[in-house]
Formats: structure tokens, C-alpha cells, sequence
């Protein structure tokens, strides 16, 4: 409204400077039914209007509209492009098929167009085809960027994010090999700047991967062989070892799954047992049931396996023993001593345990109660006391649907 009476008072100058008398009276009529018939047609914009306008126009429903379309048909691009790794046989699922779609597909198009949908399709199946952990195909997916397009031109671009959904995918490639421990190489750091720059996010992602990864890759105590063994009865020993307690702890197969035998299920059954174990089993009651309990889930790395164990309840005259070792402990060595009593107490006391004291452990293939009693039965020969005292199976659920799915 103020403009047009600006507009409106400046053109009455120009016409009393050009036109004099009947003239300016003409020009005044004309300049006037110009301005009233705009002012006319301006509508009455209260205070904020603009604002609002500007707030309806980004959450019209044809700005919703585009964006659902954008999704869709990026879902779409996303679907397609894993129906080409679908579509290879899995039994040739080999990292030399893996990099030839990856090789199909940037010589298909000069200027890559899907690659963003179709790094997050490879990044999807590189289970499938083995190969999350090899260094080779990670660099050949960063090769898969365009090359020197999104890398920041001037201060300011590299200040905001430059082309974010980029740098999005090259941080998913970097934390897959962060999670699958790879640890990235030279010509990784040469491809990330050729794609997106020296200063940009998936190059501090980097070089935090190379600053922490060598710091962590000796910190466990009780280091796994690298790779894992590939035989169930060789993984098993390794993961029976981890659990017990003493190094002379003895190992033994009472089952192979080649083994001919009785019994229906064809399956491995293995057991470890120390002597201080074997001395309490000797020593249990007789009229005191022991359990078989399980089963429980170990993880080696990315593979887990299923154990259970033998036990029993702690026993009273157990229990009285325990407090007065405690008491013994804490009188002559921990006396006005906290920190030594926190150092001493969880130590003293591993056998007095709440659940009661661990006889056996074991790791079958197949997790049944037929295979715990060719268990039981093995434990017997070398624990003669174990044929007199009563055995109660107390088995989850998880257990028979492992034995189901098997």
C-alpha cells in the first residue's frame, strides 16, 4: 500500500514538470484511474500475511505431494537395483560376480545415474556374496562415485554440507567396514578425496577409523583366532576352553556326527570337566538332584553356539562355610581396608555362588534331550557317583525350537 502512494505521488510530479495546464489535468486523470484500479485490485494484506503465505506455499500439498513421489521412486530405484544381485544364482555368489555388476554398472552410464540407490543395494548383499569383509570391494564401491563432482569449490561449501545424501552413503560404506573390523587402506583414503574432498565428512569418518582402530585391536585379554574355524567340533572346544576356568581342564568328543550309533539324531556332543569339578560331583549328596540347564548363547565374533550346563543347589552347610571364610577374610586381612575388601571379596567366593556349584558344561549340534543323555551317559563313565544321584532336565524353550529348526 505505501509503494503505490509513492508510485502514485511521484508520477504527479513528473506530470507538473512536463505537462502544463490542461494537459497536467489529463495526465493527473489518467496516472490516477491507473494507480486507484491497481490499489483496487490489491487485497487488504494484514500484518504477518507474507509469512504465512511463504509457510502455506513449503506445506502445500503439492510440496508434500513431490517429495512422496521422491521417496517412492527412490524406494523403487533401491528395489530394482537389488533385484540384480537377486537374480545371481547363490551358488555362484562369489566376489568375482560381486565385482562384475559393480563393474556393469559404472561402465553402463558416464555420469553413474541411481548410484547412490545402488551402493546401498550392494552394501545390503555383501553378505550374501561373503565378501563384508574384504578391502578390495569396498575401494571398487567407492570407485562406483562419480569422480571430482562433489567436492567442495569454496569456503562456504565446504563450511554446510555439501551434497549430503552423498556424503550419507560414503559414511554407511565407512561404518559396514567399521563394524565388520576392516580397517581402511591408502587408496581408500585416495578414493574418498577424489569423491567428496579433503574437508569433508566421510574424510573425518576415516581418519577416526585410522586413528582408534589400532588402538583397539589388541585390548582383548582372551584374543580369537582370526579366522574362527569352520568345523562345529573345533568351534566348540574353542568356546568350551574360553568358559572354563582351569587350562588343565579336560576336553572330551562322547559324539561325532559320523559316529555309528544308536541313536536317531546325528549330531556332536562335547563336554569339558575340570578335577576340582569332578571332586565336588564325587562328594554331592545322593538324595540331592543335579540339573541340566540351558540352553545359553555364546557369541565367538559373529558366530554363536549353544551350551548347558550340570549343577546343582547350593546347600546349607555350603552356604554357613562361606560366611565364615568371609568372616575370616575380612577379620585378619581387610580390616579399616576397603579397597583390599572390594579387591578380595569377589575373589574368595567364585564356588559360593547363588545358583550353586557348576559340575559339567557341554555343546551339542543339536541341542535335544537325546543328545544331553548320550551327554549324561558319558559323564557317568568318568563320574561313577553321577549313576546314584537323580538328573532333572530342565530345558528352555529356545532349546527346542533350535533343535526344531536343525
Amino acid at each position: 500500500m505505501a509503494n503505490l502512494t509513492r508510485i502514485f505521488s511521484r508520477q504527479m510530479q513528473l506530470c507538473a514538470r512536463t505537462f502544463p495546464g490542461g494537459l497536467f489535468k489529463q495526465c493527473r486523470n489518467s496516472v490516477y484511474t491507473t494507480c486507484s484500479g491497481a490499489l483496487q485490485k490489491a487485497p487488504a494484506c494484514p500484518s504477518g500475511s507474507y509469512r504465512q503465505k511463504t509457510a502455506q506455499l513449503h506445506s502445500s500439498s503439492q510440496h508434500l505431494a513431490a517429495k512422496d513421489t521422491q521417496e517412492r521412486n527412490d524406494s523403487r530405484a533401491l528395489v530394482l537395483h537389488q533385484q540384480i544381485f537377486e537374480d545371481i544364482d547363490p551358488e555362484v555368489r562369489t566376489k568375482a560376480n560381486f565385482l562384475k555388476v559393480l563393474d556393469n554398472f559404472t561402465k553402463k552410464d558416464i555420469r553413474r545415474r541411481g548410484h547412490v540407490e545402488f551402493i546401498y543395494a550392494a552394501l545390503a548383499k555383501m553378505k550374501d556374496f561373503g565378501v563384508q569383509k574384504d578391502l578390495e570391494v569396498y575401494n571398487k564401491i567407492f570407485d562406483v562415485f562419480p569422480k571430482e563432482v562433489f567436492v567442495p569449490t569454496n569456503f562456504i561449501q565446504s563450511l554446510y554440507n555439501h551434497y549430503p545424501r552423498q556424503q550419507e552413503t560414503g559414511i554407511a560404506i565407512l561404518e559396514q567396514m567399521e563394524y565388520h573390523g576392516v580397517m581402511p587402506s591408502a587408496e581408500t583414503a585416495d578414493l574418498i578425496i577424489k569423491v567428496f574432498g579433503f574437508r569433508s565428512h566421510p574424510m573425518k569418518k576415516f581418519r577416526r577409523i585410522l586413528y582408534w582402530f589400532p588402538k583397539f585391536r589388541h585390548i582383548n585379554p582372551y584374543p580369537l583366532p582370526d579366522p574362527l574355524p569352520t568345523d562345529p567340533v573345533d568351534l566348540a572346544r574353542l568356546a568350551l576352553r574360553r568358559m572354563a576356568d582351569d587350562r588343565k581342564a579336560e576336553f572330551k568328543i562322547y559324539q561325532r556326527e559320523d559316529d555309528e550309533t544308536e541313536s536317531q539324531v546325528k549330531t556332536y556332543v562335547t563336554s569339558i570337566q575340570t578335577v576340582e569339578q569332578q571332586k565336588m560331583l564325587a562328594e554331592h549328596p545322593q538324595d540331592v538332584p543335579v540339573y541340566v540347564e540351558g540352553s545359553f548363547r555364546l557369541w565367538l565374533k559373529d558366530k554363536q553356539v549353544y551350551y548347558h550346563i550340570l549343577r546343582s543347589d547350593l546347600l546349607e552347610g555350603t552356604k554357613e562355610q562361606g560366611m565364615k571364610e568371609k568372616e575370616w577374610v575380612e577379620d585378619d586381612f581387610t580390616k579399616n581396608n576397603e579397597e583390599r575388601r572390594r579387591w578380595l571379596d569377589p575373589v574368595a567366593f567364585v564356588e559360593n555362588v547363588p545358583e550353586g556349584p557348576v559340575f559339567a558344561i557341554c555343546i551339542t549340534g543339536s541341542s535335544c534331550q537325546e543328545s544331553l543323555n548320550t551327554w549324561i551317559k558319558g559323564l557317568q563313565e568318568d563320574n561313577p557317583a553321577l549313576k546314584k544321584i537323580p538328573v532333572i532336565f530342565k530345558l528352555s524353550s529356545a532349546s527346542t525350537q533350535l533343535a526344531a529348526a536343525q
